[in-house]
C-alpha cells in the first residue's frame, strides 16, 4: 500500500496568521482526506520539536484519527567556515528523541543553510561535504539507536543541485540515512528536473511533490537560482512542472518511499487548494 501524507507546511499560512495552530494541523489533513500528516517544524516553520510538543502533536493526532508518520525539523550542521556546529547537532538528535517518544520513526533534517550573498561555489560545497559527511552519519547513528530513519533534503540552494546531494549520499554511506527527494526544490539548480529526480529516486525515503509555475511575473513569485526562472507555488496539477514523470522515475527506483504532497502557494484558499494537491497525487499514484 501506498503511504499518501500531507504535509503541516501545506497550512503554513493560516499557522502564520494565527488562524490554526501547529496542534490543528492534523485535524485539517484529516478534512482534506488524508490518514496520515508529516510534521514541519522548527526555524521560521514554528517552535523545535521536544517532548511536550511531540505529545500535544500525538494527542492531536489520534483526536483526528490520522497517524503522524514523519517530521521535517531545521538545521544547519556546520558553521561558515566549515566547523562542526556540536550544539546544532546535538539539537537535532533531541529532536529524533522525541519523535521516536511518540513512535514516529522517519525524521528529515536539514543538512546546510547558505544565504543568497554566500558562497555556493563548488569549491565551497567541496570545503563543506567531510564535515557534513560525519554530522549526517553521527545523526544517522544515533537515529538508528532510537528507531528513527533519518535523511536530508535537496533543500536551499547550497544543496539544491542533485549531484551535490548524491555526492552526500555515497561519502556518508550508512544503512539508515536516505534522502527526502523535493520534486519541486530541484527547480533551484540549473538541472533537468526528471533526470535529476532519476539520480536522487534510489536513494529516496521520502518524496514531496509540489508544482510551481515557472517564469511567473506574479509579485508573489519567488526567485529561484540567479539568473534562473521566478516560480509561484500552486496547487498539484496547476503548474508546469513535469511531475508526472517525475513521479514515475520515482516509482521506476522502486524504493516505497512515503508520499508527501506540498501545497505552499500564496494564492486562494488554503483548505481546497491543500485537497486539491492530495487528491492529485492520489490519483497519480493510483
Amino acid at each position: 500500500m501506498t503511504d499518501i501524507s500531507i504535509s503541516s507546511y501545506s497550512f503554513q499560512r493560516l499557522i502564520k496568521s494565527g488562524e490554526i495552530r501547529l496542534e490543528d494541523t492534523p485535524k485539517l489533513a484529516r478534512e482534506c482526506g488524508a490518514d496520515c500528516i508529516e510534521i514541519a517544524t522548527g526555524g521560521t516553520l514554528g517552535p523545535v520539536l521536544d517532548e511536550a510538543l511531540a505529545g500535544r502533536l500525538a494527542d492531536a493526532a489520534d483526536a483526528a484519527d490520522v497517524a503522524i508518520v514523519g517530521f521535517a525539523i531545521y538545521a544547519n550542521l556546520i558553521t561558515p567556515d566549515n566547523q562542526l556546529d556540536d550544539a546544532a547537532i546535538e539539537a537535532v538528535m533531541n529532536q529524533l528523541a522525541a519523535a521516536s517518544s511518540i513512535g514516529v520513526d522517519r525524521v528529515r533534517h536539514d543538512a546546510a543553510w547558505r544565504g543568497p550573498s554566500d558562497d555556493h561555489s563548488d569549491e565551497a560545497w567541496d570545503a563543506a561535504l567531510w564535515p557534513l559527511t560525519k554530522a549526517c552519519r553521527s545523526i544517522a547513528t544515533r537515529g538508528a539507536s532510537l528507531g528513527v530513519r533519518t535523511s536530508i533534503e535537496n533543500h536551499g540552494l547550497f544543496l539544491a543541485p542533485a549531484w551535490r546531494v548524491e555526492q552526500l549520499m555515497n561519502s556518508v554511506q550508512h544503512p539508515n540515512f536516505g534522502v527526502t527527494l523535493d520534486l519541486g526544490n530541484l527547480l533551484w539548480a540549473p538541472q533537468d528536473l526528471v533526470a535529476s529526480t532519476r539520480s536522487l529516486a534510489p536513494f529516496a525515503v521520502t518524496v514531496h511533490v509540489k508544482d510551481f509555475k515557472k517564469g511567473s511575473d506574479d509579485p508573489a513569485a519567488w526567485p529561484t537560482y540567479p539568473g534562473g526562472p521566478r516560480a509561484l507555488p500552486v496547487a498539484l496539477g496547476a503548474g508546469d512542472l513535469p511531475l508526472v514523470a517525475q513521479i514515475d522515475a520515482c516509482l521506476e527506483a522502486d524504493t516505497n518511499p512515503l508520499w508527501v504532497a506540498e501545497f505552499e502557494g500564496p494564492h486562494g484558499d488554503v483548505r481546497a487548494e491543500v485537497k486539491r494537491s492530495f487528491e492529485w497525487l492520489r490519483k497519480q499514484l493510483g
